[in-house]
């Protein structure tokens, strides 16, 4: 058997150009883009898939958890856009960070494997496990969605959101 792992390749890429369209705000406008559009799936978590080749094989594609794909893009907007943070944004990445890192120990705690971080679906045996990683994954995504919310925001306090002569 084959193993594959499908990545989001239907998700445009950021492309930066040589002489043009590379502005910071180019770039994070991009990324937002790019989450914005990763955003717009059914979440599922990850699973592996078979399917017959031409040739007659099995082939396993792996499809990813949307929810930790979303997680990721949110989590480097937030970095490419952090140099640009007001007071409010501050406050509210902090208030993320907290009550994330109260999620990742609650889990931890909770569960039945020692280790210093979460691990992938496979590492966990026992169905408690199992059924504590997609609580934990399914609260990480609303706090990853709610610091997209301030993200939004923020982008537009910084005008970051306007069309020529108005806003959206």
């Amino acid at each position: 058997m084959v193993k594959e792992k499908k990545d989001n390749s239907d998700v445009e890429d950021i492309e930066i150009t040589p002489g043009g369209g590379n502005s910071f705000k180019d770039i994070v406008m991009s990324q937002l883009r790019r989450v914005t559009q990763l955003a717009n799936v059914e979440w599922h978590g990850g699973y592996y898939s078979s399917t017959i080749t031409k040739s007659g094989k099995e082939k396993e594609i792996y499809v990813q958890d949307s929810r930790e794909v979303f997680s990721n893009g949110v989590y480097i907007l937030t970095l490419l856009l952090k140099p640009k943070f007001d007071i409010e944004m501050d406050t509210a990445l902090t208030n993320f960070n907290t009550k994330l890192k109260l999620r990742q120990n609650e889990f931890m705690e909770k569960s039945s494997i020692n280790e210093e971080v979460i691990l992938g679906e496979s590492f966990y045996e026992s169905e408690a496990d199992r059924i504590l990683l997609e609580t934990y994954r399914n609260k990480k995504l609303k706090l990853h969605l709610s610091l997209f919310s301030e993200i939004s925001k923020q982008l537009s306090r910084l005008k970051y959101m306007e069309l020529g002569g108005g806003t959206y």
